[in-house]
């Protein structure tokens, strides 16, 4: 449910290593396109017509915030631990803003996000935007449910290689099954749009990708592509917890069931309370290299705005504190279960790695998981980023009890010695579920497998839309950015013909 985008500076750095078309002037049209914002409405630089919509929940009133916590909370949710926070992090030189989409915006900060929900409280998921039944039912549209793609038709043609069509089944997972296959002809273009993960899957299964590994699998290479299934990258995260007051974090749901019959009836009938929040309201947005060992953030301008101007590629934020109220992570503790003890956490997140992994096919059958090796942690400076999270989020927990709020630590790392925070990062370390770059855009020297317009190398009318093709992984949320890509998809289609 986040809408967050990409800083302008990440499309500095496209456009510095050699992309053509993918300025931050030439994105900014194609992500207001498809937006209506329904609490920027005076902005010139958001969306106010498209079929997606988007807020903020109730606004953080910030008048003595220092010295109060008694402020309307972000939904009547973690007033406390949320409101502390931004005053936490302004003490440490990371200002506040309310708007994280602004391109004027410092790209380091503590930053309000917007949320895909419409006026009405309900959530505005991307199915709810872009496929409501007006559109389902046009007559140029046939929309085929549970079925799975084995192949994309390639056919070579005088002019090399084509895509004509695709080729499906029904998606079934009994095994040893002869299922009818069906084929699907396209007079212009194939697109596909499986994301990270099932998109090279299908190209590989068309005979596209790395020569040696469809080779060894009995699949006919039809294009040697080893970009495909290469570069693959998430956002590592690893949750820092404390203990904090029931009343403030989510907890308080799972332990008392009155609390969420009320809740629900709350969100039904006035579409408000806790079933309406996301999560993670409030995000800090932070870069390793300006932050000292206490945390602090350090500048070396006069006024520190060279080193906060989120326009220039070498100031794209590597490093994202999520506050959530909640344990974020997959372990159950005990101390949770007692009528008084909630979590909040921190879930530091490194957002531009270094390591990438690979994905590789199973087997020939279309329905087998394909082999993901993510290769966290695989180059040493991402252990250098992770650690400066981390700290920083064991800072903010200080901070908090210093301001009076009872923070108690659950799990968090022996010493903020480099041993025990690389061991506290490799033991609580989890997947963020923004797999990308799989299919990336670059040139085939640079293991890249689209062009600028987003065409699969030396394949005519097959190109890719969806998160496999980012050059490496965004330095954000994946949702808004693939959306983005999806619009100048479309565009890209319309001004070939």
């Amino acid at each position: 449910m986040l809408y967050t985008r990409q800083v302008p500076g990440e499309f500095s750095a496209w456009t510095e290593a050699g992309r053509k078309g993918w300025t931050w002037d030439d994105v900014e049209p194609y992500y207001n396109k498809s937006e209506t914002t329904l609490s920027h409405t005076k902005s010139e630089h958001r969306g106010h017509k498209g079929p997606w919509f988007n807020r903020r929940l109730d606004d953080i009133p910030m008048q003595n915030i220092s010295e109060s916590v008694s402020e309307r909370a972000l939904c009547a949710l973690s007033s406390h631990n949320h409101v502390r926070t931004i005053a936490a992090t302004s003490s440490f030189g990371i200002p506040y803003v309310t708007e994280s989409n602004d391109p004027s915006a410092p790209a380091v900060c503590c930053a309000r996000l917007d949320h895909t929900i419409d006026d009405q409280g309900r959530r505005c998921s991307a199915f709810d935007a872009f496929l409501p039944p007006h559109v389902a039912l046009r007559s140029n549209l046939d929309i085929c449910t549970e079925i799975v793609v084995t192949s994309v038709d390639l056919e070579e043609t005088p002019n090399g290689l084509r895509a004509v069509g695709v080729f499906f089944e029904h998606d079934s997972i009994i095994r040893g099954k002869t299922h009818r296959r069906y084929h699907c002809s396209a007079k212009r273009e194939v697109i596909l749009s499986s994301g990270a993960i099932g998109t090279p899957k299908i190209l590989m299964l068309s005979g596209v990708g790395p020569a040696e590994h469809l080779k060894s699998l009995n699949i006919p290479v039809k294009k040697d592509l080893p970009g495909v299934g290469a570069n693959l990258q998430d956002h590592l995260g690893v949750p820092v917890i404390f203990k904090a007051p029931k009343h403030d974090t989510f907890e308080k749901l799972l332990s008392n069931p009155f609390s969420i019959l009320w809740e629900l009836i709350k969100y039904l009938l006035f579409a408000t309370g806790l079933m309406l929040c996301p999560l993670p309201q409030i995000s800090i947005f932070a870069l390793s290299r300006l932050l000292d060992d206490d945390s602090n953030t350090v500048v070396h301008s006069a006024n520190g705005k060279a080193e906060f101007d989120a326009h220039i590629s070498s100031n794209v934020p590597d490093i994202e504190l999520m506050a959530l109220s909640i344990n974020a992570s997959d372990e159950q503790f005990v101390e949770l279960k007692d009528w008084y003890t909630g979590a909040f956490s921190y879930l530091c997140v490194a957002l531009r790695p270094e390591s990438h992994g690979t994905l590789r096919l199973r087997s020939v059958d279309p329905r087998d998981f394909p082999v993901c090796d993510l290769a966290f942690l695989t180059k040493p400076n991402d252990y250098v980023v992770m650690r400066k999270a981390v700290k920083l989020g064991l800072a903010l927990g200080r901070r908090l009890r210093e301001q009076g709020y009872p923070l108690r630590d659950l799990q968090v790392p022996d010493s903020e010695s480099d041993e025990d925070l690389d061991k506290f990062i490799r033991a609580g370390s989890r997947t963020t579920f923004h797999y990308s770059s799989t299919c990336r855009m670059a040139p085939e020297a640079e293991l890249g497998a689209v062009d600028d317009q987003l065409r699969v190398h030396g394949i005519q009318g097959l190109r890719i839309a969806d998160a496999s093709i980012f050059s490496s992984i965004p330095a954000t949320h994946l949702q808004a950015p693939v959306v983005m890509v999806a619009e100048r998809c479309a565009d890209f289609i319309k001004a070939s013909y």
